[in-house]
């Protein structure tokens, strides 16, 4: 029989699997439970990757931070000494790799790996119909179960689990995935009091005038400044509308006299300390990103952040604004959010992504109290989405039952005049912890959301009668 791994132009990389291996060396091996998740030591195509990977992952699991000097210690006391090159482990520090790109290259690996064996039964079909010796039904019979098998291994190795397997081999690598994105802060001091900004999916609703597009903007913008990756996907406003928000409000932060808003920036308005903010940004390193969509659907979406998703070390961020206007082929509104949303979540669950996901409200919600009630524009996605926000002017809750439809109106337009506006952020939903209420000043006319306790000074019916 032909063996196939001695094939030299069988699929391989050779870069990329170093890259790996040495990728696992550093940061006391954080990468380590994310790459079990995509590889084993099977898939690498040299021998001596195999059990340089078998022996580096033992000392993960050992509690022992590897490293080079850990490696070749345990390498040494092993029976593996004798077939493995010591001078060739430790020329795994002279090899260039990038830890954000290690998981990226593991997928390849994989599917290096899962060509070979497709090959190799290839192969063995080959051979054993020249032979003759096994029937014609048999040949197909048992090639029909191996690429069964691979197919399986290939596409859905994770999605079955049964109780023992899945705590002695995937609940501890799982968890320490989980930790990396345990301590994420947004900026918000009185949101990060009461959510673990942990992955998932977030629905953020809100009423016109409340701020959604200027709050998304600057929580990713606050991520980013925390060492975030963030990917802004804006399918109305153009990159300029969203950078001179963070240029205003910034201009504010610093001087709140200040006049120029983000609409006056972009129309040539200037000032010496604007100036200054510009030339400190161009010296930031931000990973904060946008994308601007038009005609995009979700599918193409999808498509043009898989890369960037895969190829960080830590999965990014992702704000969608917004989801009623992402085009879709289905018949109707409701079925097209719905594969949008389905498709969000799957991709979410196989890649470690956090989505935040822009979501209007319908009109009839406008004049009450934000609820479950204002999603119906959302399709279905309240019930998917594990974290559900919604953010509405404070006037709201503070107008009387009883009040007419017109009284209601002129509160809330009373209330767009003011500044601040007094805001309310309001989580309906949240499987992570209990549900909550954060309050923020929003000085629209700068695009600013600043956190606050709610405002209970609001001209009430009862102060409107002794008028």
């Amino acid at each position: 029989m032909i063996d196939y791994l001695s094939i030299n132009n069988f699929p391989n990389n050779i870069e990329m699997e170093k890259d790996i291996l040495g990728a696992m060396l550093v940061r006391n091996g954080e990468i380590i439970p994310q790459l079990l998740n995509i590889i084993n030591s099977d898939d690498f195509y040299r021998p001596e990757h195999r059990v340089i990977f078998d022996h580096i992952v033992k000392l993960y699991f050992n509690g022992i931070a590897p490293n080079i000097l850990s490696l070749t210690e345990d390498i040494r006391n092993s029976d593996d000494a004798k077939r493995l090159d010591l001078a060739y482990v430790l020329n795994i520090t002279a090899w260039t790799f990038t830890n954000g790109y290690a998981l990226h290259h593991a997928r390849v690996i994989k599917e290096k790996s899962d060509l070979r064996r497709l090959i190799h039964l290839a192969i063995k079909m080959f051979e054993d119909a020249q032979k003759g010796v096994t029937s014609v039904s048999d040949i197909i019979s048992q090639v029909s179960q191996s690429f069964a098998e691979l197919s399986t291994d290939a596409n859905s190795a994770s999605k079955i689990s049964s109780f023992k397997n899945y705590f002695t081999k995937d609940f501890k690598s799982e968890i320490d995935i989980s930790k990396n994105y345990s301590n994420r802060k947004t900026g918000f001091d009185n949101l990060d009091q009461h959510q673990i900004f942990s992955t998932g999916l977030y629905l953020l609703g809100a009423t016109p005038a409340a701020g959604k597009t200027t709050f998304a903007w600057q929580l990713a913008e606050q991520l980013a400044r925390n060492g975030e990756t963030c990917i802004y996907c804006s399918y109305e406003m153009s990159r300029l509308e969203l950078f001179s928000k963070s240029v205003a409000r910034e201009l504010f932060k610093r001087n709140s006299s200040a006049s120029l808003t983000a609409a006056d920036i972009r129309r040539g308005g200037w000032t010496n300390q604007l100036d200054n903010i510009i030339n400190e940004n161009q010296s930031l390193d931000l990973d904060l990103r946008t994308i601007e969509l038009h005609n995009e659907s979700i599918d193409d979406l999808l498509k043009i952040l898989l890369p960037l998703c895969q190829s960080q070390e830590k999965s990014p961020i992702v704000f969608i604004d917004y989801l009623q206007i992402i085009p879709s082929s289905k018949d109707n509104i409701k079925n097209g959010i719905d594969d949008t949303v389905r498709k969000l979540k799957v991709f979410q669950r196989e890649t470690n992504t956090t989505f935040v996901v822009i979501s209007s409200f319908n009109r009839s919600n406008y004049v009450n109290p934000v609820s479950f009630e204002s999603f119906k524009e959302s399709g279905n996605i309240e019930y998917t989405a594990d974290v559900v926000w919604g953010l509405q002017l404070n006037i709201l809750n503070q107008i009387k039952g009883g009040t007419t439809i017109s009284d209601t109106r002129k509160k809330i337009d009373d209330a767009k005049k003011q500044q601040p506006r007094q805001v309310h952020l309001k989580c309906l939903k949240n499987r992570q912890g209990s549900n909550y209420d954060c309050f923020f000043n929003y000085f629209s006319a700068h695009d600013y959301f600043e956190p606050c306790k709610e405002n209970f000074t609001a001209k009430n019916d009862d102060d409107d009668e002794d008028e």
